[in-house]
């Protein structure tokens, strides 16, 4: 297919589980959905935000069953769920360039950005209003593990960033080194 649909609306919908995708329609959208043969939405966007969300478990799998090309989907937004943690198979979506997570409940920074890293064209992130967002140096923690990111939280990365970033690693470096040396 040509032209991709618009971004495949599950937002409203009280979904508690991911696995709910195949069994409930999509929202209604001004443009229509375009459909595969085998009756597959080919879209490139899904929205799931604004749900009952927990966990993201199982969303490859759920994708697999909705969208005709999942491996081409690019924008993912899972904003104002539940979520407490962000699993591991998040990175199987290897197209993805923006992926909304605002306004959740993500609390550990290490384990968000994990999976994350190996998603070389993720460009655009949203963490915002979430507890992880309190952590000292919330931004420059991000930027320095992500730093293909030209967006965090709506916010452009400028050239300002990279230079607070690099001297922030090189503290970090130093700190490690200076209290690795003072153990021995």
């Amino acid at each position: 297919m040509a032209e991709a649909s618009p971004p495949l609306d599950y937002s409203f919908r009280d979904l508690r589980s991911v696995q709910e995708l195949s069994a409930q329609g999509p929202r209604r959208s001004v443009k229509r959905y375009r459909r595969s043969q085998a009756g597959l939405y080919a879209c490139r966007a899904l929205r799931l935000n604004n749900n009952l969300l927990t966990s993201i478990r199982g969303l490859h799998a759920a994708v697999f069953q909705v969208l005709d090309q999942p491996d081409l989907l690019t924008w993912i937004d899972l904003s104002f769920n539940k979520l407490t943690a962000l699993s591991s198979e998040i990175s199987g979506f290897s197209s993805l360039k923006i992926l909304y997570l605002h306004g959740n409940s993500l609390r550990n920074l290490d384990n968000v950005l994990q999976p994350l890293r190996s998603l070389s064209k993720l460009y655009s992130l949203t963490l915002h209003g979430n507890p992880l967002e309190e952590q000292k140096n919330y931004r420059h923690q991000v930027l320095a593990i992500l730093t293909h990111l030209r967006s965090l939280d709506f916010i452009n990365v400028t050239s300002a960033d990279a230079r607070i970033n690099r001297k922030f690693e090189e503290h970090k470096s130093r700190t490690v080194v200076h209290y690795s040396s003072s153990r021995r």
